[in-house]
């Protein structure tokens, strides 16, 4: 059948309306690509596939899970890029579903034989998903315990924070500074540890001013005696970001070494989708459409 016909029927129309019921976005695309075929084979492996879909959404929900569209993450994975804790978050959990789901068909592979053919091409995890808990908490928190070398730099800067902040309040209490605040706080300008001195009294404090309020009020200053305390603070916030760079770049490179494995898994996923209201197994089923 040619595009004019199908425009004339409104067909991508028909496929638009589809997509809408598809909960994952590959899915959606594969929706999106369906053509009619005028294969006898084809029509009749495809409705037997679609009566397998209809049988599972009719009798159990068993939902995907938490599971993205991970390809593009892989790609950059494989290109040397670094991905970010939430795209590593999205990976981690888009393998569990897999897996999840595909030891489901395995135990219903008599009575879902098509639907369980597409469920064993999902990936494996690779180690990935235990990589990525080693370093990552569920909020996406990189773990202390993610190296010994960040879990000793983030030792260092709570102490020297502590110190910091020991050293600061003196100010904010002491009798002789106290009345010269604008507050009794410790408060941070550009990174740096500061109180907020009265306008008044500048100079009477030896310190750097790194701000100053709208009004002109209030001055952000950092007395001299905590600059190099600050200075090493600042520091060990630099090594930490770098180290955190370092662990994701790391675990990045392990993404990027299945980019292959990944991609074809996401498409088999694609097929076994989720509807976003049911939250039950979808299948596409090529080329005639989605249950």
């Amino acid at each position: 059948m040619d595009s004019k016909t199908l425009n004339v029927l409104e067909y991508p129309k028909i496929l638009d309306r589809l997509a809408g019921y598809c909960g994952f976005s590959a899915s959606m695309d594969l929706a999106r690509a369906l053509e009619p075929t005028s294969s006898y084979e084809l029509a009749t492996a495809y409705i037997a596939e679609t009566t397998e879909a209809r049988k599972l959404l009719s009798m159990q929900s068993a939902g995907v899970g938490a599971a993205h569209d991970i390809r593009p993450q892989a790609d950059l994975a494989a290109r040397g890029g670094v991905l970010d804790a939430h795209a590593l978050l999205d990976i981690k959990s888009t393998l569990i579903s897999c897996r999840e789901l595909k030891k489901a068909f395995e135990k219903r592979a008599d009575e879902y034989p098509r639907l369980t053919k597409a469920a064993m091409g999902l990936p494996e995890t690779f180690g990935l998903v235990d990589a990525i808990s080693r370093i990552l908490s569920d909020r996406g928190e990189i773990l202390d315990s993610a190296s010994l070398k960040l879990g000793e730099i983030r030792r260092s800067l709570r102490i020297s924070q502590d110190r910091l902040m020991s050293r600061l309040q003196k100010y904010v209490t002491d009798s002789k500074t106290v009345s010269m605040l604008q507050e009794p706080i410790v408060t941070q300008r550009d990174g740096r540890y500061v109180i907020p001195l009265r306008a008044e009294f500048k100079g009477k404090i030896k310190s750097i001013i790194h701000d100053q309020s709208s009004s002109g009020a209030t001055l952000f200053v950092e007395p001299l005696p905590v600059v190099e305390a600050n200075n090493q603070i600042r520091e060990l916030q630099l090594s930490e970001r770098d180290e955190e760079r370092r662990i994701l770049a790391e675990v990045s490179a392990q993404v990027g070494e299945h980019v292959d494995e990944l991609k074809y898994g996401v498409e088999n996923l694609a097929v076994l989708t989720a509807h976003p209201r049911s939250k039950r197994i979808g299948t596409a089923v090529l080329p005639f459409g989605l249950v």
